[in-house]
């Protein structure tokens, strides 16, 4: 059986992810929702950049501006 990337995604949601965007910055946070744009919906958000962290709380992140999203370790 062949698991689709939405499948992979959806099976992430309410656990922590890594979203690199194309300006260089890694956010951190939860999982909640996304769509078929992969606008993606995240708690607890955290940017990374530069070694500086900065507390965003809840974002929505465009789906053109993510490089890649992968579990967080």
């Amino acid at each position: 059986m062949t698991t689709r990337p939405l499948d992979v995604l959806d099976k992430a949601k309410e656990k922590r992810v890594i979203i690199k965007l194309k300006n260089g910055v890694e956010i951190t946070g939860v999982l909640q929702a996304f769509d078929l744009h992969l606008n993606v919906w995240l708690e607890d958000a955290e940017e990374r950049k530069d070694d500086a962290q900065i507390k965003l709380g809840t974002v929505l992140i465009r789906g053109d501006t993510i490089i890649y999203i992968s579990p967080a370790s």
